[in-house]
């Protein structure tokens, strides 16, 4: 619709309010949903994300969900106010600019609820290629590498990923993460680590792919690049609201999916989250440029958020000695975002201002 009027009309200051005016009618069908669901248990409980599923079951539609979009919506509305004058400077392309945030917001909307493999594959590419194309929007020789980076990493993190979910399909016959559930359950039994090598092989590159979105200790490399050479107002969203839909899949993929092998992979995410705190920081001490700074912080932040991942799974006291949910890791995870959201927004603007 963005893109309609600015192809109707001249005058493109209105631009900006007419997509804030969407966003606030997407919040509202959003307040509706979480009325119609105040009922239903916790965000997060024994595990299990999992709620009413819609589209042959490829997204859910749960307070979980809800809960990551509204702060997809809320970032993208602070940060379309903050582009007012922003995109005043533009000779064109602003209805561009606006529809491209759009588009992302939409495939990281999707994300958070996505409950299916290929649904999460899609998803992440609309949510990537959207920001590639906005990180190098200035067409200056800096936005243009900054835009070239991200394109290339996120295809190759998306081919990694991609193969990743090829060999669990392979191994489990299933792309629902709910009948994955029911095969990694039977074969967790086995002294296979991750319960089959297929699997094993599988999880890692899926973890993989995860980690460059997440930008994660060693897949963090061009974060400090893009942070420096895009557009303020697009660093900005891109470092809270991709982030945010990032962790939401990983959160649902991993206890949705993959609880039944969760000691597993919980050491994986330990490891990665003190790499991403100790390397992140220790980076950030010695810039001198300001978004490059925020590029490596929000590498140590993306630790701390894994923290809270990996805590929320331990040995159960049973015979079985299988994994047992604590629910507190996921609930610190879901305020740690909304408290994260928050501050890096306000941060980047006031280098905006």
């Amino acid at each position: 619709l963005v893109i309609l009027l600015d192809l109707v009309f001249q005058r493109k200051g209105f631009l900006p309010y007419a997509a804030f005016a969407g966003l606030m009618v997407a919040a509202a069908l959003l307040v509706v949903q979480s009325i119609d669901l105040a009922d239903a248990n916790d965000l997060v409980t024994d595990g299990n994300v999992r709620a009413t599923g819609v589209l042959a079951g490829s997204l859910s539609v749960d307070r979980f969900s809800l809960f990551f979009n509204f702060l997809v919506l809320a970032a993208l509305g602070l940060v379309t106010l903050s582009s007012v004058d922003y995109v005043k400077r533009m000779e064109n392309f602003r209805g561009e600019y606006f529809g491209l945030m759009l588009f992302s917001a939409t495939g990281m909307m999707l994300l958070a609820s996505a409950t299916e493999l290929i649904t999460v594959y899609i998803s992440l590419e609309l949510v990537t290629l959207p920001l590639a194309a906005l990180s190098a929007f200035l067409m200056t020789s800096r936005s243009s590498e900054a835009g070239m980076k991200f394109l290339i990493v996120g295809a190759i993190s998306s081919a990694v990923m991609l193969y990743g979910m090829a060999l669990i399909y392979g191994f489990t016959g299933a792309t629902k993460l709910d009948e994955i559930a029911e095969v990694v359950k039977s074969a967790a039994v086995l002294d296979t680590p991750f319960g089959g090598y297929a699997l094993l092989v599988g999880v890692v590159l899926m973890l993989v792919g995860f980690g460059f979105k997440i930008s994660t200790v060693p897949f963090q490399m061009w974060v400090p690049d893009i942070y420096e050479g895009a557009p303020t107002p697009v660093v900005a969203f891109l470092s809270v609201a991709s982030k945010a839909a990032a962790v939401a899949v990983l959160i649902r993929v991993l206890f949705t999916g993959f609880f039944p092998i969760a000691l597993d992979w919980a050491s994986l995410i330990a490891v990665l989250a003190a790499a991403s705190m100790t390397i992140g920081n220790l980076a950030a001490i010695g810039q001198s440029n300001i978004r490059r700074m925020f590029g490596y912080s929000t590498i140590a932040h993306a630790g701390y958020i894994l923290v809270g991942i990996a805590a929320a799974v331990k040995t159960s006291g049973g015979d079985s000695g299988g994994p047992e949910f604590v629910s507190i890791g996921l609930n610190s995870v879901l305020f740690y975002l909304a408290a994260y959201v928050a501050a890096n927004l306000t941060a980047f603007f006031a280098i905006i201002a």
